[in-house]
């Protein structure tokens, strides 16, 4: 199976919906305690970019336990000279050079080479991406971006997330379900890494995140 014309058909298949409905959740486990738990029951209007989400979240993180849920709705402009920060030194002016740039592409063609595409009998195609090592200068690349965030820096109920930047080594695997009208049915996402404390002890930390998309 062509993996291109697929991931095309795909994204044009998306690009061509009005409306996005869903449902988000995600996980986060350390030694098989649950820190962190969200779900969004989201509908997005890619038209008038208006949002409507039921967010319910928890966090039970270094002796602090906190619940939320809301319910919101907001209207997205995009402005072209706003970035996000995740984002903000990937344009062509930024620091790091043609090395850095042909690092990032080669971990763009490292994924593709990896993805794997095959048709179920069900007639929907099941799309699979397995990462258990990366190559050093990209391990690197990664590193870097993860521990230059903001994120790695923050204090409060949510400062969990240095945890995702002492990560050490881990695997990675995604997989998807594309029907035979090329809609994306549902995505799975799992990451298993493992850290050092302080006191040289390991842990474990987990990621599963999974997106559920309603058909129109």
């Amino acid at each position: 199976m062509n993996k291109i014309k697929l991931l095309y058909d795909v994204v044009n298949t998306l690009r061509e919906k009005d409306v996005l409905r869903g449902v988000a959740t995600g996980q986060v486990q350390k030694d098989q305690a649950k820190i962190f738990y969200v779900k969004n029951e989201f509908e997005k209007n890619l038209l008038t970019k208006q949002t409507k989400a039921n967010i319910a979240t928890e966090v039970d993180y270094e002796g602090k336990q906190v619940k939320h849920q809301s319910i919101t709705e907001f209207t997205n402009h995009c402005h072209g000279g706003q970035r996000h920060k995740l984002f903000k030194h990937m344009h062509p002016g930024s620091c790091g050079g043609l090395k850095q740039k042909l690092t990032k592409l080669t971990f763009i063609l490292h994924l593709l080479n990896s993805l794997k595409a095959e048709e179920q009998s069900d007639k929907t195609t099941l799309v699979t991406l397995e990462i258990t090592e990366l190559p050093e200068d990209i391990k690197a690349l990664l590193q870097e971006k993860m521990s230059s965030t903001d994120s790695c820096h923050n204090h409060g109920p949510h400062c969990f997330v240095k945890e995702l930047c002492a990560i050490e080594k881990g695997n990675f695997s995604l997989a998807m379900s594309v029907n035979k009208d090329n809609e994306i049915e549902k995505i799975v996402i799992i990451f298993e890494g493992t850290q050092h404390n302080e006191q040289d002890e390991q842990h474990i930390l987990s990621i599963n995140a999974e997106l559920q998309l309603n058909e129109q």
